[in-house]
């Protein structure tokens, strides 16, 4: 029976499978393989460089950070240093000021006194003229001497 005769049939497969095995590892050795390790190569190439680029972004990075801290810092210490020249000037505007107020209000105070004394001194003197006039009346109507004779 031919069918159960396996040897020709598989003689002829190993000959083509041995020449198709041939060419597979040619192609694959010669001309997919290259191009698959110029790939790898290529694209290791390129993880490495941005590998490197990075990390000089991230020093670069760094010292931004590190700059921008430090000028923080020196603009608070700059803006307590204002505050604080801003509060000693205030106080010795503000001390001045009073000082400025006091002597006006003391010069007023010496002015109202010498208005008041004045005032005084004017109304006795009104008063005494008043009670000489009222004086002398009251001296001639109890006389009878003409006011005119009648000196206090």
């Amino acid at each position: 029976m031919p069918q159960l005769e396996q040897v020709e049939f598989f003689i002829s497969q190993l000959f083509w499978l041995g020449v198709f095995f041939v060419i597979l590892f040619s192609v694959l050795t010669y001309i997919t393989l290259p191009k698959i390790r110029a790939f790898l190569n290529k694209r290791d190439d390129f993880v490495r460089s941005h590998i490197s680029k990075q990390d000089e972004l991230i020093k670069k990075a760094e010292s931004i950070i590190e700059n921008y801290e430090a000028k923080l810092t020196e603009a608070k210490n700059q803006a307590s240093q204002i505050i604080n020249d801003a509060k000693d000037e205030a106080l010795h505007e503000s001390e001045r000021l009073l000082k400025a107020t006091e002597e006006k209000i003391q010069q007023e105070i010496k002015l109202t006194e010498t208005r008041v004394q004045k005032e005084k001194e004017d109304a006795l003197s009104e008063l005494n003229t008043q009670l000489k006039d009222s004086a002398t009346d009251f001296i001639s109507k109890v006389t009878n001497i003409e006011k005119g004779n009648i000196n206090l």
